[in-house]
Parts: C-alpha cells; structure tokens; sequence
C-alpha cells in the first residue's frame, strides 16, 4: 500500500511538471485576484477543470503504462503453460501436419475471397502458398506406411469389441495399405524423381483417392457400429446392480466423453467424404471454395483433439 501511494504520488508530480507548473492548482487560485465580473469566474473555474482532467489523462497514461511493464515482465520471467502447449502442439507428428492442414485449407477460402474482389494478384500468391502447402503434406506421408504397420500389428493384438468392428478395422487397414503407395507414386512421379509415365502417375493418383474415399465409407459403417456399443455400455450401467453413486458417475462420465469423441469423428468424416468423392472423379466441378470449407472444419476438428491429446 505504501509503494502504491509513493508511486502515485511520483506520478502526479511528474505531471505537474510536464504540464510546466510548480505549484498547487489550489495555491494558484488563491493568489488571484478576485473577479469583476460573473463571466470571469466561470472561465477560471473552466480552465481549472480543463486542468484536472489533463492531469487525470496524463496519470491514467503513467499507470496503464506501469501496468503493461509489469505484465511484460510477468509474463517473460513467470512459467507459460500455453507456450509450452503450443510447442507439445508443433513437435508432434499430428500436431504438426494438423497445423499445415488448416492452412491449405483456409488458405483457399482466403483465395476465393481475394478473387471475388477482384484481387487477381493476391489471390495467386495465396492459391501458391496452398499448393506448396499441400505438396509439402503429401511428401511428409511418404513414411506413412511406417505407422501403418504398427497400427493394422496393434488391431490384431487387441481385437475390437465386437466381431463387426474387427473386420471393419482389417478392411479399412487393407485400403489404406493400398492408398499410400499409390499416392507415392503418384507424388514421386508428378516430380520426375521416378521414371513414371504420365498415365501411370494420373492413374495412381485417382486410384489412391478412390481407396482413400473407400475408406471414409466404410468409417460410416464402423461409427454406426461404435454408437451402438456406446449405447449399450449406457443402458448397462443403468441397469446393473450393486453400483455405488461414485462408480456409476465415473462410468456415466466415461460414456459421455465417449460419444463427445464419437460425435467428432462423425464431424470430420463427414467433411472428408465431399472431398474424398470429389478428388476421385475425373472432371469433377465440385468448387474449391467448398473443398477450403469442408477441409478447414476437418483440419479444426482434428487439431482439436490432438489439442487435448497433447495437454
């Protein structure tokens, strides 16, 4: 408390100083003669209060300033659990190709908007930046198959819950053990680091999204499957006995976060089967402004988990 009233009293003279005047408003109006007329001393008592609120201004400037250094200083010298989540964020593998996704994708919604305003220059810049963007995705999956095989061993060690969800997982694994190969030859050759022939290049580029879109179908039916589970774990724990409050509320807990997470994946899914779709037919005119909408709630979607995943 007594810092804080030094300070303002510093501060308050400080202003006094700058505004050219040594002494108290109060001395000075003492000193004064009197008035001889009623105008004259509403223009002093005028001036006066222009005064007061100079001085006011200028030590609201002082102490909103004072404030500033000190959350600056707070802020370079104190912990920053966001920056830390921020850079969890980055070094992971999701957390990194999540933040690329959404600026590819955004990034064409942005070129859409500069186009409808007749920026032709801007537009191309950003239509560049998306596609260098999305080239540079494509190539960090050319060790995709690497994390392929660890996940289709893992699905074999700890089979699903059901014997739908299974199969569905195997086949799943299968199109996209296919889909990553022919987008790498797709990618290798449209680069001429490999030798393949320009049919050869288009026909495994359609031929990976078409598996790929195989995929985003059949996730359909396996959220299907997974919402019938989540029910069934739900009217479980109503219906069985012998559950104190505390355990049931747990369980209950664990089910709602489970259809929080489900209803998510049923988002992005459905986002990436437009694409997925459009991507595998020939001359397709679905719009890339659309393809920009559709990716971005994808991309924001996904960045959300591996978000909460990295906390």
């Amino acid at each position: 408390m007594n810092d804080n009233s030094a300070m303002d009293d510093s501060l308050i003279s400080s202003v006094v100083l700058v505004n050219g005047d040594v002494s108290p408003v109060s001395e000075k109006n003492h000193d004064e003669k009197p008035p001889t007329s009623a105008a004259k001393p509403a223009r002093t008592e005028s001036s006066s209060s222009i005064d007061e609120k100079k001085e006011y201004k200028s030590v609201s400037k002082l102490r909103g300033n004072h404030i500033v250094i000190l959350a600056l200083r707070r802020m370079l010298k104190g912990p920053a659990p966001t920056l830390d989540h921020i850079i969890r964020f980055l070094s992971s593998g999701s957390g990194h190709d999540k933040f690329w996704m959404v600026t590819q994708y955004f990034t064409k919604i942005v070129v859409w908007l500069f186009a409808k305003r007749g920026q032709k220059s801007a537009s191309e810049r950003v239509r560049t930046l998306s596609n260098l963007v999305a080239d540079y995705r494509i190539m960090i999956r050319l060790t995709g198959l690497v994390p392929m095989a660890q996940y289709v061993r893992y699905a074999e060690q700890f089979p699903a819950p059901s014997q739908l969800l299974q199969w569905l997982d195997r086949i799943m694994n299968l199109s996209l053990c296919v889909y990553y190969p022919l987008e790498h030859i797709y990618w290798l050759g449209a680069h001429q680091v490999l030798p393949f022939s320009d049919k050869v290049v288009d026909f495994s580029g359609y031929w990976s999204c078409r598996f790929w879109a195989a995929w985003v179908g059949l996730q359909f039916a396996h959220l299907g499957e997974e919402y019938r589970l989540i029910k069934g774990r739900k009217q479980k724990i109503y219906t069985q006995d012998k559950m104190d409050a505390a355990k049931m509320q747990e369980e209950l807990d664990s089910v709602d976060a489970a259809m929080k997470s489900w209803k998510i994946q049923l988002l992005i899914n459905a986002c990436y089967f437009p694409l997925t779709l459009h991507w595998s037919i020939r001359g397709s005119t679905f719009p890339d402004v659309a393809v920009g909408a559709f990716g971005t709630v994808a991309a924001l979607a996904q960045t959300y988990n591996v978000w909460k995943e990295t906390a």
